[in-house]
């Protein structure tokens, strides 16, 4: 199975957002994530020839909703 593994830093990702990503993307790939202190590691395996394209889905949307919670006032 594909896999690939992609750090998160907090300084331009929430780590909410990207919890909140992962739950939306749970059904479409298989996901662990790893939290440290300066990112969050998400190691992502997909059955298939698209899993880059998943995994950048998942960037975009993860940074969609650091931006979102930034304007919204909400903490880290």
């Amino acid at each position: 199975m594909p896999s690939t593994t992609r750090d998160f830093h907090h300084e331009l990702y929430r780590h909410t957002a990207v919890e909140e990503t992962h739950q939306a993307y749970a059904g479409l790939l298989n996901i662990v994530i790893e939290q440290s202190e300066n990112h969050t590691r998400v190691s992502f395996e997909h059955d298939g020839d698209d899993l880059m394209f998943y995994v950048d889905a998942f960037s975009n949307h993860a940074l969609f909703l650091t931006i979102q919670q930034f304007r919204d006032g909400q903490t880290a």
